[in-house]
């Protein structure tokens, strides 16, 4: 009777680490699929972005590892300033590289960069040490 309890307890628990293990595995397997497929996309044609929410201004603080306002509106002309209030250092770099779009260096907490947007047109960037940190600017 002991051996058969036994017996019992050791099946369960292998059926639960190989169902465990299958579900992990198939997570990783989503998870992968998804990021690869995302990583090929250009960023800016994945980040769906509200516009409509610009806020007018030229100020951007970099703080809490996020941009702030996120999605901002400005003028041809215009020069936009990032301020970083991290401790960490953070960059500005459009997800679509180009000679019109801001691609800034790395600055510490109290630096700022600044960039002139010579043309109409949605710029979509990120900082390149962390990607999640995302914002737009919408230039008219």
């Amino acid at each position: 009777m002991k051996d058969q309890k036994k017996l019992m307890f050791a099946v369960a628990v292998a059926v639960i680490v190989i169902v465990g293990g299958v579900l992990i595995a198939g997570g990783s397997k989503s998870d992968t699929k998804s990021s690869s497929s995302s990583s090929s996309t250009p960023a800016s044609k994945a980040q769906k972005v509200d516009t409509s929410t610009a806020v007018a201004t030229n100020s951007v603080e970099i703080s809490n590892y996020l941009f702030m306002p996120a999605v901002i509106k400005v003028k041809v002309g215009d020069t936009v300033t990032w301020t970083n209030q991290d401790a960490v250092r953070h960059n500005i770099v459009a997800d679509e590289p180009s000679a019109d779009a801001p691609n800034g260096p790395l600055i510490s907490r109290g630096e700022t960069f600044s960039y002139t947007f010579k043309k109409a047109g949605i710029y979509n960037y990120h900082c390149a040490p962390h990607p999640y940190m995302k914002g737009t600017v919408v230039v008219e």
